[in-house]
């Protein structure tokens, strides 16, 4: 029998690391492998010498990210790491198809339903193929 697998959307934000904190301890309870996932959309690029900040690294941010959040929730698991170049709906959506749970933070903004949710989120919800569990703002877990 396999495990149960979290797949959870982490970007960075306070947002992010609160689901990630949540998916941590859901896999502690359950025995669950947790899969951290970031999306990005590549920049164009740019001069060395045009002043423009530095090319995000995601892989390299999202890695800083699980291993900081991870230190903060005793008995942690491992987690996978996945960084994908695409739309972050798109992409957790296509995650959830492998994905017992999937689990998203939310900022809020924007017009009616992402006031509630946040974009990412309200698109998850609507389109995932599993379970989705959304970390509202400011919430600490």
């Amino acid at each position: 029998m396999r495990s149960p697998v979290i797949v959870v959307g982490v970007d960075g934000s306070e947002a992010g690391r609160s689901a990630l904190r949540w998916a941590l301890e859901e896999a502690i309870r359950t025995g669950a492998f947790v899969e951290a996932t970031t999306a990005w959309v590549r920049e164009p690029a740019t001069a060395p010498d045009s002043g423009t900040p530095h090319r995000k690294h995601p892989a390299r941010d999202l890695h800083r990210v699980v291993e900081e959040v991870r230190a903060e929730v005793p008995g942690a698991p491992d987690v996978a790491e996945v960084t994908v170049v695409g739309d972050p709906s798109t992409v957790l959506v296509g995650a959830s198809r492998q994905a017992d749970l999937l689990v998203v933070g939310t900022r809020g903004g924007g017009p009616l339903v992402d006031l509630v949710m946040g974009s990412v989120a309200s698109d998850c919800v609507r389109h995932s193929a599993c379970p989705v569990v959304v970390i509202p703002p400011g919430v600490h877990v």
